[in-house]
């Protein structure tokens, strides 16, 4: 799971976003691939600063070392739960929202080496623990749909 900065791994994520169809079943959660293509757009606005999220996580969450477990060494688990404002894009045509999510990918991996947004659970994040976060995130979203 690579990092969004990382050009080859990026480009893989986009490519395997780009196999995924409206149809596509999961094969696991409650997300059709519509639902969790809108999903993707808001998390990713979220890294940007674009979608402002309210926190709901334990202090002891923003500090290493449980961030650092949380962001890069622990997988992603099936089931976790989300922030109401990373479910409230309505979906509008799957193309248009796949592209709203790779426009959104590009833009967080050219983002500036700083501190960037809040997470509603790890608190302020910088700009590298986003790129590397969001990755993660999709890679755990392709797999749901078995790409």
């Amino acid at each position: 799971m690579p990092s969004l900065r990382n050009r080859a791994g990026r480009a893989s994520l986009i490519q395997r976003l780009q196999k995924l169809t409206p149809t596509a079943q999961p094969q696991w959660g409650t997300f059709n691939a519509p639902r969790m293509i809108c999903h993707l757009g808001d998390t990713l606005a979220m890294a940007l600063g674009d979608l402002p999220t309210k926190s709901v996580g334990k202090k002891a969450f923003h500090h290493f070392p449980l961030k650092h477990l949380f962001l890069y060494v622990l997988p992603m688990s099936k089931g976790l739960p989300t922030a109401p404002e990373l479910l409230s894009s309505p979906p509008s045509t799957f193309e248009a929202d796949r592209q709203r999510a790779v426009e959104l990918i590009e833009r967080l991996a050219a983002a500036p080496h700083r501190l960037g947004a809040e997470h509603p659970f790890f608190g302020p994040l910088t700009n590298e623990e986003w790129n590397h976060l969001q990755g993660k995130h999709i890679y755990h979203h392709l797999r749901q749909f078995g790409l």
